[in-house]
């Protein structure tokens, strides 16, 4: 072989460069390796810090391929006691969710199945379910993973979430709500019942939908012995009401913790040792478990009720306090119906002596009449002087005896037309306000100057013509009666003043005077029959009480209205009638 100076041989050259290459590559792989190692190691890292939160998660997450095989679960699996994680890689996911299911009928292996279906076109599934093998309630989710775009998924994640304490907490929530609207139900109902029957019945018929029972028992302890009045309701399939029985107190009374005005639950009957006679009553007709609520109402101890099931301990405490609410609505219910009964009886017998007193107030006043007639008969045959001449004594006693009998028989008329006057009976005929009032107050002029000590009377009528529409008898009692409260009650020297006026369509008329005056607080109540402010002033005027009583009544069955207003004792007083004015268009007499 031949060497050159300088040179090299071809053999040395591509040798040469075959090294050459071979230390560029090796260089090359170096600086490459090093950054797909680190890219490696992020991506070990990223994949054990997923399977460390899937494996801190409650809910059951499982890598499944397009077969339904599971590649990777995460730590719930032995949660849930399905399997180890590092031996269920490769089950079927319904097997590894149900192990020893045959799969014929089962609702997860059909939904599975149709998820896979889905998950290859790229669609997401779901269910929610009870699944009583796990005794869950599940929701599961399907999710399709695709790792390129418009290429079909192999790999599914699933994930089954138990959601059972959810379920609960909205089948509570749903019961409370029902709870609440039978409540409100109920309450309405015993409200709106009015005897102890309707209420019990109002209140039965509906709880049963909340707390079953076969028996209800509603006891009202009658208040003047120690019997109670027993209602009883049988359910079966509706309520049936017996009708309600007396039984004597001590039949109930079994130890001193079972008694009406105790609270106890029974859960079984049979196992008593004592029983009390209700008690073995209630085994005959086969009550096994019982409960029994005081009624107690504003503190007062009214009954019990109870509540009995053909099963032994049949009531839970949810049924226990449900039945104790509407114990309490029974007890409020069943009270108020007691008090409106009571009260309704002492209404009747108030009633009755009202009428009683009316007829007898009726029959006094007739049977005055006949000895007033005969009186006045006596007096006449006097005065004539037939029995013989008359002294000036006898005289004065004469006129006395005529004054009193006029006010007597005054007051008997008015106590007749009160106690017999009829509203549909009012002979209306047309009067002139100004001419009427004239020859009403004609005598009264006179009367009050010849009072002692003396009254001055004042009258204002109106300037303009004005008409009314009345009975003219019975509207001239009225100012009767006014002008003799005023003369009355009015002081020596005082005034008594009648005006009138036509506002706004109505006819008013005033009686004022500087009188005794009127407490505030009586201006209203003088106004009911046999009425007095206080005793002292029927001693020192005389007089029964029922002078406003029948202005009243005159007044409002014209369609008018009577009031008085006063500044209070000793600073007199002001009575007012205001009647509907006239128009014209009517007039002459008839029936009101």
């Amino acid at each position: 072989m031949t060497y050159k100076l300088g040179g090299s041989s071809p053999e040395s050259d591509n040798a040469d460069s075959t090294a050459a290459v071979s230390v560029h590559d090796s260089q090359s792989l170096y600086w490459l390796e090093e950054p797909l190692q680190h890219l490696f190691e992020k991506v070990e890292r990223a994949k054990q810090e997923w399977e460390a939160t899937a494996d801190s998660l409650p809910e059951l997450i499982c890598l499944v391929n397009e077969q339904g095989r599971v590649l990777r679960a995460n730590r719930t699996v032995e949660t849930w006691n399905l399997g180890r994680v590092t031996a269920v890689q490769g089950l079927d996911l319904h097997e590894l969710i149900h192990p020893e299911c045959t799969g014929l009928f089962c609702y997860l292996k059909r939904f599975l199945q149709q998820a896979r279906e889905k998950a290859n076109k790229g669609q997401r599934d779901k269910l929610e379910a009870y699944d009583p093998i796990l005794q869950r309630h599940l929701l599961i989710r399907v999710q399709p993973i695709s790792a390129q775009k418009k290429v079909a998924p192999s790999t599914t994640v699933v994930v089954v979430q138990d959601v059972t304490k959810h379920k609960q907490i909205e089948e509570a929530l749903r019961r409370y709500t029902k709870r609440l609207e039978s409540i409100n139900e109920i309450q309405n109902a015993i409200l709106a019942a009015r005897s102890p029957e309707e209420i019990a019945h109002a209140a039965l018929s509906r709880i049963m939908h909340l707390v079953p029972f076969y028996q209800a028992r509603v006891a009202l302890a009658k208040p003047e012995s120690d019997d109670f009045y027993v209602l009883i309701a049988d359910a079966i399939g509706e309520t049936y009401l017996r009708p309600g029985k007396s039984f004597p107190g001590q039949i109930f009374k079994g130890s001193e913790e079972r008694s009406p005005d105790k609270f106890f639950v029974i859960r079984d009957l049979a196992s008593l040792a004592a029983p009390s006679v209700m008690e073995k009553l209630l085994l005959k007709e086969g009550i096994c478990s019982y409960v029994s609520i005081p009624l107690v109402a504003e503190g007062e101890f009214i009954g019990s009720f109870g509540l009995g099931c053909s099963n032994p301990d049949a009531f839970s405490d949810e049924h226990v306090e449900i039945a104790s609410e509407v114990a309490d609505l029974l007890a409020i219910a069943t009270r108020q119906a007691q008090l409106t009964a009571k009260l309704n009886q002492a209404n009747g017998k108030l009633q009755e002596a009202l009428r009683a007193k009316d007829e007898m107030v009726q029959n006094v006043s007739h049977e005055l009449r006949t000895p007033l007639g005969i009186i006045y008969g006596y007096t006449q045959v006097i005065e004539s002087a037939e029995l013989g001449p008359l002294t000036s004594g006898q005289q004065r006693a004469l006129w006395v005896m005529h004054q009193q009998g006029d006010r007597l028989r005054f007051m008997v008329d008015r106590l007749l037309v009160l106690q017999t006057f009829d509203t549909g009976k009012l002979q209306r005929v047309q009067l002139d306000l100004n001419a009427w009032l004239r020859q009403i107050l004609g005598p009264w002029e006179t009367r009050a100057l010849q009072a002692v000590p003396s009254v001055l009377f004042k009258a204002e009528m109106p300037c303009e013509s004005a008409l009314l529409l009345a009975d003219e008898g019975l509207l001239g009692q009225v100012m009767v009666n006014l002008l003799d409260n005023a003369l009355k009650f009015s002081p020596a020297g005082g005034a008594v003043c009648v005006h009138a006026r036509v506002q706004d369509g109505q006819i008013v008329i005033s009686v004022s005077d500087e009188g005794i005056g009127i407490p505030p607080d009586k201006l209203e109540q003088i106004f009911g029959r046999f009425f007095q402010v206080d005793g002292s002033v029927r001693r020192r005027f005389g007089g029964i009480g029922i002078g406003l009583a029948l202005c009243r009544a005159i007044v409002e069955a014209h369609g008018g209205r009577i009031w008085a207003e006063s500044q209070g004792e000793g600073r007199g007083s002001i009575f007012y009638v205001a009647l509907p004015a006239d128009d014209g268009s009517e007039g002459g007499t008839g029936d009101g």
